[in-house]
């Protein structure tokens, strides 16, 4: 290390000019970085309803819908009947779309005197209230269009456009695409609503850009005004905001390199790099106006030198645990989450590397700040400080007893948290998407579908009874509004072939009479209006049951996919290959690998550091007091969480592994510094101010810096990302103040002997 830093101080305008070279050729592949919001792109591909999703696509193409939802007091007369028909011809040739199915392709089964007949349920345009009239019954006696592609009032009609596949296909384009047509239809008679899991994603995506141009600037912009504000020079200022921009260039570059899409949570790592980057460099800055303050006759190159040497130690240790909180995520059970750990670790690692080596090669070449030599300039922080340990010193034991307390209370709150992972609670609820969510929830109950993949002879009588069985048991739940399949269809033409009789309809015993209901329906009606529901016509071995869900409610959702799979396990589990799937399922299946990945990061985290930090003060108790700030913050968040009715997310899920990376570097230079004092003979109280007067400025400031920086997140347009900007700044104002007050009451309390070794 003297080597290296002999090396630095010898050579710092080569070293600061090969660092501006190599961070010019990461920012060149910065326009390349792409975003990939999907929620199956969260989820491992070895997921059974990831598996079950792509064998859906082979069999039946693509599962995500978009549902277009027009209403107005006269939507089945004839001339708004004839104006809508082009918004469905121009649906129908949209390429990223399989097919839509509106009130202008819904086949209608009639029966005849000869059996059924197949044709579409929209024959005439009616001009008249009688003609009207007519419609509306032939619809409420359709249980594909009656609140299906008409709502039960009449005032509603849907178009219902499904994608060629479930995850190969671009939203963006697709979004374009449908919100360029739908322009062109949009007048004052009647409003029309797009929603849709593909409309979604692509929202995210044009949010999450947003948001990265609004973090960066915000977020560098209110750097600059605290650290001009803690150092009162430019120095202060441009050296940690230089390793911030830095850092954030590599890690970003790095992305775009190697071609990686950044998930949702991407979005957080320009600003967690801004709030955390600076961290190695403000310590740094302010160690060295200290010693320049109370060392005046030292040269410049000396100061550098005592300053590296006295935090080499604790600056090291400070990265090492921040990186360390951030690789906690590589136990976490999202692929993207662990990817995004060690995105992170490598952009923190450069952080702590150009803090050493940058900061230093500039210190170097840089002229002393003309503040340093103004007597008392840091005194009113200096008296402020040892005022505040005083306080904690001699009213430790109350104090320490009021912070249990207060913990117990707060924490039962943890009982109370929810686990959210519905993307569209990711938007405001004013706003345009919610909106037009709501409007096509509340008049064709949702546009999200839970899927049942059905393997077997979907002729044989048995298996359709078996999936109509399901059918009816999910329509119990209170969230499915509508289920379609198969089975439905065979009973409709079953009681159709037999006059309509009500007696009728239920699946008939015999397999050959079903085969012959399929080659009657293929003659007069399309083929197409089957494959919806099961593989081939022909020779079916595959059917599909859809479920249509009112709202998409993680708890809720999860509820009914583990009923789902329950009922399918008791009824048909030895007869029946049933495999539960769909885009809500996805959000089944990540709502519990974020609790899952929560308890496993959290865990793993904090007995790394416990070990740790007990292996580098060669004492147990040593790691207890460096994990001690850090559970209190933890139990206190979650508290307030479950209180507040803050849901755990994709983005709050990431909380406690960025609240142990950061908040350890609070507890890790207090101790350091503090066992150095107590190693140059002071007694613990006194060692205590020491430590909180000259080390105490760099934590606060280091504080300050992440919660200023997080501050940025609360600007953003998704609510995940505002609530988790609030969580880290409340988090991290109690890590701090648990390293500066509840650590020094402790310690005053205990005089653990390890501080003596």
């Amino acid at each position: 290390m003297s080597k290296i830093f002999k090396t630095i101080l010898d050579y710092p305008r080569t070293i600061i000019a090969i660092t501006i070279f190599l961070s010019l050729l990461f920012l060149w592949n910065i326009p390349d970085l792409h975003f990939d919001p999907s929620m199956e792109a969260m989820i491992p591909k070895d997921n059974p309803t990831i598996v079950a999703l792509d064998k859906i696509d082979d069999l039946f193409g693509g599962s995500d819908v978009v549902i277009i939802g027009v209403e107005g007091d006269s939507i089945l007369w004839g001339n708004r009947l004839e104006y809508y028909e082009a918004l469905h011809d121009s649906l129908e040739n949209v390429g990223q779309l399989d097919q839509v199915i509106s009130l202008y392709n819904a086949p209608d089964i009639i029966s005849t005197s000869d059996g059924f007949l197949v044709e579409d349920i929209l024959s005439i345009y009616p001009d008249t209230v009688t003609e009207v009239e007519s419609l509306k019954k032939r619809i409420a006696n359709n249980d594909l269009v009656y609140q299906n592609l008409v709502s039960a009032d009449f005032r509603g009609m849907a178009f219902i456009c499904q994608t060629i596949s479930s995850m190969s296909y671009d939203e963006n384009k697709l979004r374009s695409d449908l919100e360029r047509i739908v322009d062109r239809f949009k007048n004052s008679s009647e409003k029309i609503y797009m929603s849709g899991l593909p409309v979604t994603r692509a929202t995210m995506i044009e949010f999450m850009q947003t948001d990265m141009k609004t973090f960066m600037p915000f977020g560098v912009a209110l750097m600059i005004v605290l650290l001009a504000l803690s150092f009162r020079s430019w120095l202060g200022v441009f050296m940690p905001l230089s390793v911030v921009i830095i850092s954030v260039i590599w890690t970003f570059g790095l992305m775009a390199m190697i071609n990686y899409k950044m998930p949702f949570i991407g979005i957080l790592a320009p600003v967690m790099l801004i709030a955390i980057a600076n961290d190695y460099g403000i310590h740094i800055i302010a160690h060295y106006y200290e010693y320049s303050y109370s060392d005046r006759g030292k040269t410049k190159l000396e100061i550098v030198k005592k300053t590296i040497r006295h935090l080499g130690g604790p600056i090291l240790l400070a990265g090492v645990t921040t990186i360390i909180g951030f690789l906690s995520l590589l136990g976490h059970v999202l692929p993207k989450v662990k990817e995004f750990g060690l995105f992170l670790s490598f952009g923190i690692a450069m952080a702590f590397i150009f803090s050493i080596v940058l900061i230093s090669a500039a210190l170097a070449v840089a002229r002393q700040p003309r503040l340093l030599g103004q007597q008392g300039s840091l005194d009113r922080m200096n008296r402020f400080l040892q005022n505040w340990g005083t306080f904690f010193v001699k009213f430790r034991q109350p104090f320490i007893l009021s912070v249990i307390v207060i913990m117990l209370f707060i924490g039962l709150g943890v009982q109370y948290i929810d686990v959210d992972a519905n993307p569209d609670k990711y938007f405001r609820p004013e706003s345009e998407l919610r909106k037009n969510n709501d409007a096509i929830g509340r008049m064709f109950g949702g546009s999200s579908q839970m899927l049942v993949l059905v393997d077997g002879d979907v002729k044989d009588p048995e298996t359709l009874r078996d999936i109509d069985q399901l059918a009816d048991h999910l329509k119990k739940n209170d969230l499915v509004t509508h289920t379609f399949s198969i089975a439905d269809q065979i009973k409709k033409m079953h009681r159709a072939f037999h006059e309509d009789s009500e007696e009728y309809n239920v699946i008939p015993d015999n397999r050959n009479l079903i085969a012959q209901y399929l080659f009657l329906y293929g003659m007069s009606g399309s083929e197409d209006d089957l494959e919806r529901f099961m593989d081939d016509i022909d020779e079916p071995e595959h059917a599909l049951l859809l479920a249509r869900l009112k709202e998409i409610h993680t708890g809720k959702i999860v509820e009914l996919t583990h009923d789902t799979e329950e009922y399918i396990r008791v009824n048909f589990g030895h007869e029946l290959p049933m495999e539960v799937s769909g885009p809500v399922s996805l959000i089944s299946s990540l709502a519990q690998m974020i609790v899952r990945g929560q308890i496993i990061s959290l865990s793993a985290s904090m007995l790394v550091i416990f070990v740790m930090m007990s292996f580098v003060f060669r004492s147990p108790v040593g790691g207890i007091l460096s994990v001690i700030p850090l559970s209190s913050a933890i139990i206190l968040v979650f508290g307030m969480m479950g209180y507040l009715g803050i849901e755990l997310n994709i983005a709050t899920a990431m909380l406690s592994s960025i609240m142990i990376g950061v908040g350890v570097d609070y507890t890790v230079h207090f101790l350091w510094h503090l066992r150095d004092h107590i190693r140059d003979g002071e007694d613990l109280d006194t060692a205590i101010h020491t430590t909180l007067r000259i080390s105490g400025k760099g934590i606060i400031f280091n504080a300050m810096s992440v919660i200023i920086g997080f501050t940025v997140l609360t600007l953003s347009s998704f609510m995940p990302v505002y609530f988790f900007g609030f969580l880290i700044v409340m988090s991290i104002s109690m890590c701090l103040f648990g390293a500066l007050a509840i650590l020094p009451a402790l310690i005053s309390w205990m005089n653990p002997k390890f501080l003596y070794k």
